[in-house]
Protein backbone atom coordinates (compact mmCIF):
# COMPACT_ATOMS: atom_id res chain seq x y z
CA UNK A 1 0.00 0.00 0.00
CA UNK A 2 1.10 3.56 -0.62
CA UNK A 3 0.87 4.79 2.95
CA UNK A 4 -0.05 2.41 5.73
CA UNK A 5 -1.33 5.11 8.07
CA UNK A 6 -3.50 6.96 5.58
CA UNK A 7 -4.87 3.72 4.19
CA UNK A 8 -5.85 2.07 7.48
CA UNK A 9 -9.42 2.43 8.80
CA UNK A 10 -9.93 5.26 11.28
CA UNK A 11 -11.00 4.63 14.86
CA UNK A 12 -14.57 5.64 13.94
CA UNK A 13 -14.68 3.08 11.14
CA UNK A 14 -13.26 0.38 13.41
CA UNK A 15 -15.89 1.16 16.07
CA UNK A 16 -18.62 0.82 13.45
CA UNK A 17 -17.11 -2.48 12.32
CA UNK A 18 -17.06 -3.77 15.90
CA UNK A 19 -20.71 -2.79 16.40
CA UNK A 20 -21.73 -4.40 13.12
CA UNK A 21 -20.05 -7.66 14.11
CA UNK A 22 -21.64 -7.59 17.57
CA UNK A 23 -25.05 -7.34 15.91
CA UNK A 24 -24.17 -10.10 13.46
CA UNK A 25 -22.86 -12.41 16.19
CA UNK A 26 -24.73 -11.60 19.42
CA UNK A 27 -23.59 -13.40 22.57
CA UNK A 28 -20.64 -14.91 20.72
CA UNK A 29 -16.99 -14.06 20.98
CA UNK A 30 -15.12 -13.26 17.81
CA UNK A 31 -11.85 -11.90 16.54
CA UNK A 32 -11.07 -10.38 13.17
CA UNK A 33 -8.19 -9.27 11.04
CA UNK A 34 -8.01 -6.98 8.02
CA UNK A 35 -6.50 -8.33 4.82
CA UNK A 36 -6.00 -6.56 1.47
CA UNK A 37 -8.91 -7.55 -0.79
CA UNK A 38 -7.61 -6.21 -4.07
CA UNK A 39 -4.33 -6.28 -5.95
CA UNK A 40 -2.43 -3.25 -7.13
CA UNK A 41 -4.16 -1.74 -10.15
CA UNK A 42 -7.60 -3.16 -9.34
CA UNK A 43 -8.93 -0.16 -7.43
CA UNK A 44 -8.06 3.53 -7.72
CA UNK A 45 -10.58 5.50 -5.66
CA UNK A 46 -11.09 3.26 -2.64
CA UNK A 47 -8.99 1.00 -0.44
CA UNK A 48 -10.60 -2.40 -0.04
CA UNK A 49 -10.13 -4.80 2.86
CA UNK A 50 -11.48 -8.25 3.50
CA UNK A 51 -12.44 -8.51 7.16
CA UNK A 52 -11.74 -12.13 8.10
CA UNK A 53 -13.83 -12.99 11.16
CA UNK A 54 -13.30 -15.98 13.43
CA UNK A 55 -16.37 -16.72 15.55
CA UNK A 56 -16.31 -18.97 18.59
CA UNK A 57 -19.65 -20.64 19.24
CA UNK A 58 -20.88 -23.72 21.07
CA UNK A 59 -20.16 -26.04 18.15
CA UNK A 60 -16.65 -24.68 17.70
CA UNK A 61 -15.00 -21.89 15.71
CA UNK A 62 -16.37 -20.83 12.30
CA UNK A 63 -15.19 -18.40 9.67
CA UNK A 64 -17.00 -15.48 8.05
CA UNK A 65 -15.93 -12.39 6.17
CA UNK A 66 -17.14 -9.09 4.78
CA UNK A 67 -15.70 -6.37 2.59
CA UNK A 68 -14.72 -2.98 3.99
CA UNK A 69 -14.22 -0.18 1.52
CA UNK A 70 -12.66 3.07 2.74
CA UNK A 71 -11.17 6.14 1.07
CA UNK A 72 -7.55 7.22 1.48
CA UNK A 73 -7.10 10.09 3.92
CA UNK A 74 -4.24 11.69 2.00
CA UNK A 75 -5.49 15.20 1.05
CA UNK A 76 -3.87 15.18 -2.39
CA UNK A 77 -5.20 11.76 -3.30
CA UNK A 78 -8.67 12.64 -2.02
CA UNK A 79 -8.66 15.79 -4.12
CA UNK A 80 -7.20 14.41 -7.35
CA UNK A 81 -9.27 11.22 -7.35
CA UNK A 82 -12.39 13.11 -6.21
CA UNK A 83 -12.73 10.64 -3.39
CA UNK A 84 -15.41 12.15 -1.14
CA UNK A 85 -17.96 12.87 -3.90
CA UNK A 86 -17.45 9.35 -5.23
CA UNK A 87 -18.03 7.78 -1.81
CA UNK A 88 -21.13 9.90 -1.25
CA UNK A 89 -22.41 8.82 -4.67
CA UNK A 90 -21.86 5.14 -3.87
CA UNK A 91 -23.55 5.55 -0.48
CA UNK A 92 -26.52 7.09 -2.28
CA UNK A 93 -26.65 4.01 -4.52
CA UNK A 94 -26.61 1.54 -1.64
CA UNK A 95 -28.80 3.46 0.78
CA UNK A 96 -31.43 4.90 -1.56
CA UNK A 97 -31.35 3.84 -5.19
CA UNK A 98 -30.84 0.08 -4.91
CA UNK A 99 -33.38 -0.25 -2.05
CA UNK A 100 -35.85 1.62 -4.29
CA UNK A 101 -35.11 -0.81 -7.11
CA UNK A 102 -35.66 -3.77 -4.80
CA UNK A 103 -38.85 -2.33 -3.30
CA UNK A 104 -40.36 -1.55 -6.70
CA UNK A 105 -39.66 -5.01 -8.08
CA UNK A 106 -41.04 -6.61 -4.90
CA UNK A 107 -44.20 -4.53 -5.24
CA UNK A 108 -44.66 -6.11 -8.68
CA UNK A 109 -44.16 -9.62 -7.37
CA UNK A 110 -41.01 -10.14 -9.43
CA UNK A 111 -39.03 -13.19 -8.33
CA UNK A 112 -35.33 -12.78 -7.59
CA UNK A 113 -34.51 -14.90 -10.63
CA UNK A 114 -36.21 -12.41 -12.95
CA UNK A 115 -35.35 -9.21 -11.05
CA UNK A 116 -32.37 -6.91 -11.21
CA UNK A 117 -30.46 -8.23 -8.20
CA UNK A 118 -26.89 -8.19 -9.51
CA UNK A 119 -25.31 -6.15 -6.74
CA UNK A 120 -23.75 -6.84 -3.36
CA UNK A 121 -25.71 -6.51 -0.12
CA UNK A 122 -24.64 -3.41 1.80
CA UNK A 123 -24.61 -3.66 5.59
CA UNK A 124 -23.82 -0.02 6.37
CA UNK A 125 -22.45 3.22 4.92
CA UNK A 126 -20.55 5.90 6.86
CA UNK A 127 -20.42 9.35 5.29
CA UNK A 128 -18.60 11.60 7.78
CA UNK A 129 -15.68 13.33 6.08
CA UNK A 130 -12.40 11.38 6.40
CA UNK A 131 -14.35 8.54 8.03
CA UNK A 132 -16.28 7.38 4.98
CA UNK A 133 -16.75 3.62 4.74
CA UNK A 134 -18.94 1.04 3.06
CA UNK A 135 -19.47 -2.42 4.54
CA UNK A 136 -20.47 -5.03 1.95
CA UNK A 137 -21.08 -8.75 1.73
CA UNK A 138 -18.05 -10.72 0.62
CA UNK A 139 -19.05 -12.10 -2.77
CA UNK A 140 -16.09 -14.44 -2.61
CA UNK A 141 -18.06 -16.52 -0.12
CA UNK A 142 -20.51 -17.21 -2.95
CA UNK A 143 -17.71 -18.08 -5.40
CA UNK A 144 -17.90 -14.83 -7.39
CA UNK A 145 -14.59 -13.75 -8.88
CA UNK A 146 -13.12 -11.12 -11.18
CA UNK A 147 -12.38 -12.05 -14.77
CA UNK A 148 -8.78 -11.38 -15.76
CA UNK A 149 -8.98 -8.16 -17.76
CA UNK A 150 -6.10 -9.32 -19.95
CA UNK A 151 -8.12 -12.30 -21.17
CA UNK A 152 -10.68 -12.08 -23.96
CA UNK A 153 -14.28 -11.89 -22.78
CA UNK A 154 -16.48 -14.53 -24.39
CA UNK A 155 -19.95 -14.00 -25.80
CA UNK A 156 -21.58 -15.49 -22.68
CA UNK A 157 -19.81 -12.95 -20.47
CA UNK A 158 -20.87 -9.98 -22.54
CA UNK A 159 -24.43 -11.22 -23.08
CA UNK A 160 -24.84 -11.73 -19.33
CA UNK A 161 -23.57 -8.20 -18.68
CA UNK A 162 -26.00 -6.84 -21.28
CA UNK A 163 -28.94 -8.59 -19.58
CA UNK A 164 -27.98 -7.22 -16.18
CA UNK A 165 -27.76 -3.66 -17.48
CA UNK A 166 -31.02 -4.12 -19.37
CA UNK A 167 -32.85 -5.07 -16.16
CA UNK A 168 -31.24 -2.19 -14.26
CA UNK A 169 -32.30 0.33 -16.90
CA UNK A 170 -35.75 -1.21 -17.28
CA UNK A 171 -36.46 -0.62 -13.59
CA UNK A 172 -35.58 3.06 -13.99
CA UNK A 173 -37.83 3.40 -17.01
CA UNK A 174 -40.75 1.79 -15.17
CA UNK A 175 -40.19 3.75 -11.94
CA UNK A 176 -40.30 6.98 -13.95
CA UNK A 177 -43.34 5.86 -15.92
CA UNK A 178 -45.31 4.87 -12.82
CA UNK A 179 -43.91 7.60 -10.56
CA UNK A 180 -43.08 5.02 -7.93
CA UNK A 181 -41.99 6.58 -4.62
CA UNK A 182 -41.61 9.98 -6.22
CA UNK A 183 -39.91 8.65 -9.33
CA UNK A 184 -36.30 9.44 -10.12
CA UNK A 185 -36.45 13.17 -9.46
CA UNK A 186 -33.77 13.09 -6.75
CA UNK A 187 -31.39 11.20 -8.99
CA UNK A 188 -32.15 13.42 -11.97
CA UNK A 189 -30.87 16.38 -9.98
CA UNK A 190 -27.51 14.90 -9.01
CA UNK A 191 -24.61 16.53 -10.78
CA UNK A 192 -22.39 14.14 -12.69
CA UNK A 193 -18.97 13.58 -11.14
CA UNK A 194 -17.31 14.79 -14.35
CA UNK A 195 -19.52 17.88 -14.42
CA UNK A 196 -18.31 18.69 -10.91
CA UNK A 197 -14.70 18.52 -12.10
CA UNK A 198 -14.88 20.49 -15.34
CA UNK A 199 -13.37 23.60 -13.72
CA UNK A 200 -10.19 21.79 -12.63
CA UNK A 201 -7.39 23.18 -14.85
CA UNK A 202 -5.03 20.25 -14.25
CA UNK A 203 -7.72 17.75 -15.19
CA UNK A 204 -8.52 19.77 -18.30
CA UNK A 205 -4.85 19.65 -19.31
CA UNK A 206 -4.81 15.91 -18.72
CA UNK A 207 -7.97 15.27 -20.75
CA UNK A 208 -6.72 17.41 -23.63
CA UNK A 209 -3.63 15.22 -23.51
CA UNK A 210 -5.88 12.17 -23.92
CA UNK A 211 -7.06 13.62 -27.22
CA UNK A 212 -3.47 13.95 -28.43
CA UNK A 213 -2.71 10.39 -27.32
CA UNK A 214 -5.70 9.06 -29.25
CA UNK A 215 -4.66 10.88 -32.42
CA UNK A 216 -1.10 9.56 -32.01
CA UNK A 217 -2.45 5.99 -32.10
CA UNK A 218 -3.56 6.35 -35.71
CA UNK A 219 -1.34 4.82 -38.40
CA UNK A 220 0.11 6.56 -41.44
CA UNK A 221 -2.50 4.92 -43.69
CA UNK A 222 -5.36 6.21 -41.51
CA UNK A 223 -5.56 9.49 -43.40
CA UNK A 224 -9.34 9.89 -43.44
CA UNK A 225 -9.99 8.37 -39.98
CA UNK A 226 -7.40 10.71 -38.49
CA UNK A 227 -9.08 13.71 -40.14
CA UNK A 228 -12.46 12.60 -38.79
CA UNK A 229 -11.00 12.17 -35.31
CA UNK A 230 -9.29 15.57 -35.30
CA UNK A 231 -12.52 17.20 -36.45
CA UNK A 232 -14.41 15.42 -33.66
CA UNK A 233 -11.87 16.77 -31.17
CA UNK A 234 -12.21 20.42 -32.23
CA UNK A 235 -14.17 21.34 -29.10
CA UNK A 236 -12.71 21.11 -25.57
CA UNK A 237 -12.81 17.62 -24.07
CA UNK A 238 -15.31 18.47 -21.35
CA UNK A 239 -17.69 20.12 -23.83
CA UNK A 240 -17.72 16.97 -25.96
CA UNK A 241 -18.05 14.59 -23.04
CA UNK A 242 -20.66 16.42 -21.01
CA UNK A 243 -22.88 16.95 -24.05
CA UNK A 244 -22.96 13.18 -24.50
CA UNK A 245 -23.71 12.20 -20.89
CA UNK A 246 -25.99 15.10 -19.87
CA UNK A 247 -29.13 13.49 -18.49
CA UNK A 248 -31.32 16.47 -19.31
CA UNK A 249 -30.30 16.26 -22.96
CA UNK A 250 -31.13 12.55 -22.93
CA UNK A 251 -34.69 13.03 -21.71
CA UNK A 252 -37.19 11.46 -21.82
CA UNK A 253 -34.88 8.47 -22.23
CA UNK A 254 -32.55 9.03 -19.28
CA UNK A 255 -32.23 6.48 -16.47
CA UNK A 256 -30.05 5.87 -13.43
CA UNK A 257 -26.89 4.23 -14.76
CA UNK A 258 -24.23 2.17 -13.04
CA UNK A 259 -21.66 4.54 -14.47
CA UNK A 260 -18.35 2.65 -14.16
CA UNK A 261 -18.69 -0.32 -16.48
CA UNK A 262 -15.30 -1.98 -16.80
CA UNK A 263 -13.90 -5.44 -16.06
CA UNK A 264 -12.78 -4.85 -12.48
CA UNK A 265 -16.25 -3.70 -11.46
CA UNK A 266 -17.95 -6.93 -12.51
CA UNK A 267 -17.65 -10.28 -10.71
CA UNK A 268 -18.78 -13.50 -12.35
CA UNK A 269 -19.99 -16.76 -10.85
CA UNK A 270 -19.57 -20.12 -12.56
CA UNK A 271 -21.07 -23.51 -11.79
CA UNK A 272 -19.64 -26.58 -13.53
CA UNK A 273 -17.78 -24.22 -15.89
CA UNK A 274 -21.05 -22.51 -16.87
CA UNK A 275 -21.56 -18.81 -16.20
CA UNK A 276 -24.66 -18.48 -14.03
CA UNK A 277 -24.54 -15.00 -12.53
CA UNK A 278 -22.67 -11.73 -12.06
CA UNK A 279 -22.53 -8.81 -9.67
CA UNK A 280 -21.89 -5.15 -10.47
CA UNK A 281 -19.45 -3.43 -8.12
CA UNK A 282 -18.42 0.17 -7.47
CA UNK A 283 -21.38 2.50 -7.86
CA UNK A 284 -19.18 5.55 -7.30
CA UNK A 285 -19.90 7.06 -10.72
CA UNK A 286 -23.66 6.48 -10.57
CA UNK A 287 -25.16 8.91 -13.07
CA UNK A 288 -28.47 9.99 -14.55
CA UNK A 289 -28.01 9.67 -18.29
CA UNK A 290 -28.86 7.64 -21.37
CA UNK A 291 -28.78 3.88 -20.71
CA UNK A 292 -26.48 3.68 -23.71
CA UNK A 293 -23.69 5.34 -21.72
CA UNK A 294 -23.34 2.11 -19.72
CA UNK A 295 -23.38 -0.04 -22.86
CA UNK A 296 -20.89 2.05 -24.83
CA UNK A 297 -18.56 2.27 -21.84
CA UNK A 298 -18.47 -1.50 -21.44
CA UNK A 299 -18.37 -2.50 -25.11
CA UNK A 300 -15.60 -0.10 -26.12
CA UNK A 301 -13.36 -0.59 -23.11
CA UNK A 302 -13.81 -4.27 -22.29
CA UNK A 303 -14.22 -5.98 -25.66
CA UNK A 304 -11.83 -6.22 -28.59
CA UNK A 305 -12.34 -5.09 -32.16
CA UNK A 306 -12.45 -8.76 -33.12
CA UNK A 307 -15.28 -9.41 -30.66
CA UNK A 308 -17.22 -6.35 -31.84
CA UNK A 309 -16.76 -7.42 -35.44
CA UNK A 310 -18.39 -10.76 -34.67
CA UNK A 311 -20.99 -9.95 -32.04
CA UNK A 312 -21.64 -6.21 -31.67
CA UNK A 313 -25.17 -6.24 -33.08
CA UNK A 314 -25.91 -9.55 -31.39
CA UNK A 315 -25.13 -8.28 -27.89
CA UNK A 316 -27.12 -5.09 -28.51
CA UNK A 317 -30.05 -7.30 -29.53
CA UNK A 318 -29.61 -9.31 -26.31
CA UNK A 319 -29.73 -6.07 -24.34
CA UNK A 320 -32.83 -4.71 -26.05
CA UNK A 321 -34.74 -7.99 -25.85
CA UNK A 322 -34.12 -8.21 -22.08
CA UNK A 323 -35.02 -4.52 -21.64
CA UNK A 324 -38.39 -5.09 -23.33
CA UNK A 325 -39.00 -8.24 -21.32
CA UNK A 326 -38.30 -6.59 -17.97
CA UNK A 327 -40.25 -3.40 -18.68
CA UNK A 328 -43.21 -5.63 -19.54
CA UNK A 329 -42.74 -7.61 -16.32
CA UNK A 330 -42.89 -4.34 -14.40
CA UNK A 331 -46.18 -3.30 -15.99
CA UNK A 332 -45.07 -0.57 -18.40
CA UNK A 333 -45.02 -0.30 -22.18
CA UNK A 334 -41.50 -0.59 -23.65
CA UNK A 335 -42.60 0.72 -27.06
CA UNK A 336 -43.76 3.90 -25.38
CA UNK A 337 -40.78 4.30 -23.05
CA UNK A 338 -37.87 3.30 -25.31
CA UNK A 339 -38.85 1.90 -28.69
CA UNK A 340 -36.33 0.09 -30.86
CA UNK A 341 -36.41 3.01 -33.28
CA UNK A 342 -35.49 5.44 -30.48
CA UNK A 343 -32.86 3.01 -29.22
CA UNK A 344 -31.16 3.07 -32.63
CA UNK A 345 -31.40 6.86 -32.89
CA UNK A 346 -29.91 7.30 -29.42
CA UNK A 347 -27.18 4.83 -30.28
CA UNK A 348 -26.05 7.02 -33.15
CA UNK A 349 -26.59 10.27 -31.23
CA UNK A 350 -24.36 9.40 -28.28
CA UNK A 351 -22.43 6.30 -29.40
CA UNK A 352 -19.28 8.42 -29.50
CA UNK A 353 -19.26 8.36 -25.72
CA UNK A 354 -17.69 4.90 -26.09
CA UNK A 355 -14.63 6.59 -27.58
CA UNK A 356 -14.48 9.08 -24.70
CA UNK A 357 -14.68 6.36 -22.05
CA UNK A 358 -12.04 4.33 -23.91
CA UNK A 359 -9.70 7.31 -23.86
CA UNK A 360 -10.06 7.58 -20.09
CA UNK A 361 -10.10 3.88 -19.16
CA UNK A 362 -7.94 1.99 -21.68
CA UNK A 363 -4.67 3.24 -20.14
CA UNK A 364 -5.83 1.73 -16.83
CA UNK A 365 -7.14 -1.49 -18.38
CA UNK A 366 -3.94 -2.15 -20.36
CA UNK A 367 -1.44 -1.49 -17.57
CA UNK A 368 -0.25 -4.44 -15.51
CA UNK A 369 -0.68 -4.21 -11.74
CA UNK A 370 3.05 -4.04 -11.04
CA UNK A 371 3.39 -1.12 -13.46
CA UNK A 372 0.63 1.01 -11.93
CA UNK A 373 2.17 4.26 -10.64
CA UNK A 374 2.26 5.04 -6.93
CA UNK A 375 -1.07 6.79 -6.42
CA UNK A 376 0.20 9.11 -3.68
CA UNK A 377 3.07 10.27 -5.87
CA UNK A 378 0.77 10.60 -8.87
CA UNK A 379 -1.63 12.75 -6.83
CA UNK A 380 1.22 15.03 -5.78
CA UNK A 381 2.41 15.34 -9.38
CA UNK A 382 -1.08 16.20 -10.60
CA UNK A 383 -1.47 18.77 -7.82
CA UNK A 384 1.73 20.43 -9.05
CA UNK A 385 0.51 20.34 -12.65
CA UNK A 386 3.21 17.87 -13.67
CA UNK A 387 1.05 14.99 -14.94
CA UNK A 388 -0.63 16.50 -17.95
CA UNK A 389 -0.65 13.46 -20.21
CA UNK A 390 -0.55 9.68 -20.06
CA UNK A 391 3.24 9.37 -20.10
CA UNK A 392 3.77 11.95 -17.36
CA UNK A 393 1.14 10.21 -15.23
CA UNK A 394 2.87 6.85 -15.60
CA UNK A 395 -0.27 5.21 -17.02
CA UNK A 396 1.39 4.82 -20.42
CA UNK A 397 4.86 3.33 -20.68
CA UNK A 398 6.86 0.85 -22.71
CA UNK A 399 4.98 -1.90 -20.90
CA UNK A 400 1.54 -1.06 -22.31
CA UNK A 401 2.02 1.49 -25.09
CA UNK A 402 1.62 -1.08 -27.90
CA UNK A 403 -1.50 -2.69 -26.40
CA UNK A 404 -3.05 0.69 -25.62
CA UNK A 405 -2.21 2.00 -29.09
CA UNK A 406 -3.84 -0.92 -30.88
CA UNK A 407 -6.98 -0.93 -28.75
CA UNK A 408 -7.38 2.84 -28.94
CA UNK A 409 -7.00 2.82 -32.72
CA UNK A 410 -9.49 -0.04 -32.96
CA UNK A 411 -12.06 1.94 -30.97
CA UNK A 412 -11.64 4.98 -33.23
CA UNK A 413 -12.03 2.89 -36.40
CA UNK A 414 -15.12 1.13 -35.03
CA UNK A 415 -16.76 4.38 -33.91
CA UNK A 416 -16.25 5.77 -37.40
CA UNK A 417 -17.51 2.59 -39.10
CA UNK A 418 -20.59 2.49 -36.84
CA UNK A 419 -21.34 6.11 -37.73
CA UNK A 420 -20.83 7.46 -34.19
CA UNK A 421 -18.22 10.04 -35.17
CA UNK A 422 -18.23 11.74 -38.54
Amino acid sequence: MDNATDNYPSSSVLRALQQLLEIKFPSQSFTYKLLPATKKGENYIGIVYRVAVKVNNKTGPCQWSLILKIPPRSPNRRKQFFVRPCFLRESLAYEEFLPMVKGFQNSKGISKEHSFHEYAECFQCLTDEFDEAIFLEDLGLQDFSLFDRFDELRFEHVATVMRAYAKLHAVSFAIKDQDYSGGLEKFRKIQDIFEQRKGDPNLNYYFEGLKRSAVACMKAEDVMPKKVLIRFFERPFFDIFLDLIDGNKCEPYAVVCHGDCWNNNIMFKFEDAKLISLCLLDWQLLRYSSPLTDLMYFLFTCTSKEFRGLYYNDVLNVYYAELVLHINRLGSNPSKLFSREIFEKELHRIGAVGLIFAMIVLPIITIKGDDVPNLEELSEQVEKGKSRDLKESGLLSEANVATYGKRMRDVVIDCINFGYIK
